[in-house]
């Protein structure tokens, strides 16, 4: 009875060795396993010529995920084993659709013309009809509409430069702003994103505005040594983790320039801000005389998620860290 029970506990044991084993590996996995990612884009002047390319996957290619930008469309695809999803189909839909379409064009064209060939047929009957019955009033008609050739001249002498003139000058205007109106749009959200940005910083210095009218609470704060201390700490944790996250092989060059030289430095005072993570693999050259976007970027390098663990597990048992944090929750100025 006895070696019986030993053997009942023995299984038991192995079973649930073998599931934290299992636990143990997926959680070594999902750390440990780094996840690899690689950017590629180029535009050379216009929004047509704009497409990009981003590729990020884990685990073998086990997971895997494709955005791709194209002619203004964007197609992605998300791979998980052997589960696929993505809108890469979405494309040949919209060409059966539009050669459905123009099939149904061609053929509501087609019977228009067959209409008006029936109708034309039965014009010409009836015309002998009256030639045989009623000649003389066809010899007065035809000396009064005499004229009708002259005037159908005319009319074929004006009408071709008025196909010319909207040929010439109709169509490209509609072509020109079409164009104007793309290349706006592309503007306008580079634009919008810069100025999301400075309405975030406008924001926190609105905040310390605010909050300089009590400085001698603030100072007192902020110079207090635990406060002091979790700075540093969190500084030093975040600087350790943007320089695990810098991609390993960065290759971009950018030209770009606005209507508005204002909007051009801001751009380049946003690039000012990133160098110092990024170093000398990007090149930006601004142009304050003409609206232009012109460039090449690629981007390769790899994340792991035990990085973000490592940094957060640090932040988590520094006691100036925590106090900082109780500090800040209770923290009012009078």
């Amino acid at each position: 009875m006895l070696h019986i029970l030993i053997l009942i506990l023995k299984i038991i044991g192995i079973i649930i060795a073998v599931i934290l084993g299992i636990l143990l590996l997926l959680i070594a996995i999902f750390l440990f396993v780094p996840v690899h990612y690689e950017v590629q884009g180029r535009c050379d002047g216009d929004l047509d010529s704009l497409k990009g390319k981003v590729q990020v996957t884990w685990l073998l290619h086990l997971v895997r995920a494709d955005i791709l930008y194209k002619n203004g469309k964007m197609k992605w695809r998300l791979r998980f084993a052997w589960l696929k999803r993505g809108n890469t189909g979405a494309g040949k839909k919209q060409k059966e659709v539009q050669t459905l379409q123009k099939q149904a064009e061609k053929a509501e064209i087609s019977g228009i013309e067959e209409e008006e060939k029936s109708n034309h047929e039965k014009s010409i009957t009836e015309t002998d009809k009256i030639e045989k019955n009623e000649p003389e009033k066809f010899t007065e008609k035809s000396e009064e509409n005499l004229a009708t050739p002259q005037t159908i001249r005319q009319k074929s002498a004006h009408a071709p430069e008025s196909e010319k003139w909207k040929t010439e000058k109709g169509i490209p205007e509609k072509e020109k702003s079409v164009d104007s109106e793309k290349n706006g749009s592309f503007y306008q959200r580079i634009l919008s994103w810069i100025q999301k940005i400075k309405c975030t910083f406008g924001k926190l210095c609105d905040k310390i505005k605010a909050l300089s009218g009590k400085k001698e609470k603030l100072e007192e704060f902020l110079r207090d040594e635990v406060h002091k201390g979790a700075y540093h700490k969190c500084k030093k944790e975040l600087f350790r983790l943007m320089k695990h996250l810098k991609p390993k092989k960065a290759d971009v060059r950018i030209i770009y320039g606005f209507d508005d030289p204002y909007h051009t430095g801001q751009a380049l005072a946003v690039f000012g801000v990133l160098y110092p993570f990024v170093g000398g693999c990007i090149s930006v050259t601004p142009d304050f005389e003409h609206q232009v976007l012109k460039g090449s970027a690629y981007l390769k390098g790899k994340i792991y998620l035990w990085h973000f663990v490592q940094s957060g597990w640090k932040l988590i048992w520094n006691r100036n860290v925590r106090q900082t944090y109780r500090d800040i929750r209770n923290f009012k100025i009078k």
